[in-house]
């Protein structure tokens, strides 16, 4: 069975061809060999060899589409859980419960003030909220607490703090009343991207029993509807010997105006990679940082409060394994 957590081994430190190679393939992982080494002053080859060098030492996991649900008519739903009374056992059984149940898309343990973070993609509240009762119907007497959340707008940030680069492109999956029309064969690529990002045209046709000619067509097709936003390497932080945070923070005023200056000013910085507003939020401001050490967190915070003194306040912060 695969380590998880802080525990996997961490790699040699990445030469600045490599960084580059995943900060490029960040929102782009279909990029050639050819494209990705142009960008990165490299050749096919060398491109190639580098990559497939990432890919054997685990510090890329894998490839996912960045795919808009609300535009598919779904919300994006999400349950922080507090474990109890609960043993190894059981706690793996949950586990293993939640990552075979159709409606979850993402599933992620943490340490801190919560121990699981579930996405799942709803048509309705009422739905959002029959999978919650589900939920405690199966495993109530294991749950200390369970947050409710709908997530209004999900905004992926370029993974730059390895480059420590204060520009970023954005990705937003926000509630949207647009919807666009897929058939069952888009959803078959979208099935088959999820798996691999990266997989070529033609292995894309065979699996979808159609042509790579077709399947081209229908990817551009969903690219321009921005029912796919993008495509991302799933990068293995932990052997870079990074800790993955999320921060709960309180805006003291709670205006707008403050909300939107201290989100300006956090996109800026290279160690965010994720924020999150929604209803039901635990605080005014979910955000997600790759750090280093503690004191790289703490000087993250410092900073913050420094330049917001009257806007900064309480603040909760739990680690994703």
């Amino acid at each position: 069975m695969e380590k998880k957590g802080f525990t996997e081994e961490k790699v040699e430190n990445l030469d600045l061809k490599e960084k580059k190679i995943l900060y490029e393939l960040d929102f782009n992982a279909r990029l050639s060999y050819a494209q990705l080494g142009r960008k990165v002053g490299l050749s096919k080859q060398g491109a190639e060899y580098k990559m497939n060098s990432l890919v054997k030492k685990r510090v890329i996991k894998g490839f996912y589409p960045v795919i808009n649900v609300p535009k598919l008519g779904f919300l994006y739903c999400r349950l922080l859980i507090t474990v109890q009374n609960v043993t190894k056992e059981k706690r793996e059984e949950f586990l293993s419960y939640l990552k075979n149940h159709k409606s979850v898309f993402w599933l992620l343990e943490m340490q801190g003030q919560y121990d699981i973070l579930i996405v799942i993609w709803a048509r309705t509240i009422t739905e959002f909220k029959m999978f919650g009762e589900e939920i405690e119907k199966k495993y109530g007497e294991y749950i200390k607490k369970k947050i409710e959340t709908v997530a209004t707008d999900v905004i992926h940030l370029q993974h730059r703090y390895l480059l420590g680069k204060t520009e970023t492109k954005e990705i937003h999956i926000r509630e949207t009343g647009e919807r666009g029309v897929i058939d069952a064969l888009d959803k078959k690529i979208l099935s088959t991207l999820c798996a691999d990002a990266r997989m070529s045209l033609m292995r894309i046709a065979k699996e979808c029993k159609t042509s790579a000619k077709v399947v081209a067509y229908r990817m551009r097709k969903m690219e321009r509807m921005k029912i796919i936003e993008g495509y991302r390497p799933i990068i293995n932080h932990n052997a870079l010997g990074y800790t993955y945070y999320k921060l709960f923070i309180t805006i003291n005023k709670g205006t707008k105006e403050a909300l939107r200056k201290v989100k300006s000013y956090i996109k800026q910085i290279p160690l965010c990679v994720y924020i999150v507003e929604g209803v039901g939020l635990t605080a005014d401001l979910d955000v997600e940082i790759m750090v280093q050490s503690n004191q790289e967190l703490f000087s993250f915070i410092e900073q913050l409060r420094f330049t917001f003194p009257t806007s900064i306040g309480e603040y909760q912060t739990v680690i994703f394994l």
